[in-house]
């Protein structure tokens, strides 16, 4: 008989909209770069979460379901990905010409993690404050 946690949506989910802080525009190689630098992190997570799996998938029992071996290679594929797009974002961020200004309030507040939403509209995290959610399991 399989466990299921009850999957809850973290707290952070639920806020309301709130209204775009009234904020300058910001540098848009800046905000090219925060972009690169949360993608690094999430590649860095992918590739941490690829160890696990693969010690997973080195069970006989897994190889035998091959699509225990399809989600491995999907995984793969995530990090491959997460890892281009960061060499790409990190490479295009220089040739933003300086003068080239955008307000990313409006667009950060339409993201749900309050605290990614702060780093991509250019305010600083108390990474100690930063919140890390709830464990889902599905």
């Amino acid at each position: 008989m399989a466990m299921h946690a009850s999957r809850q949506t973290p707290p952070d989910l639920h806020r309301a909209p709130m209204p775009p802080p009234v904020m300058a525009d910001t540098n848009m190689a800046a905000v090219v770069q925060a972009v690169a630098s949360e993608v690094a992190d999430l590649a860095v997570a992918a590739d941490d979460l690829q160890t696990l799996v693969g010690s997973l998938l080195s069970d006989p029992l897994a190889m035998i379901d091959s699509r225990a071996m399809e989600q491995g290679q999907a995984l793969d594929a995530i990090v491959q990905r997460l890892q281009a797009l960061q060499t790409f974002l990190s490479a295009l961020a220089p040739s933003v010409q300086p003068d080239w200004s955008i307000n990313p309030a409006e667009a950060a507040n339409m993201v749900l993690l309050a605290s990614l939403a702060q780093k991509l509209s250019g305010r600083a995290v108390d990474s100690a404050k930063e919140e890390v959610g709830d464990c889902d399991f599905f």
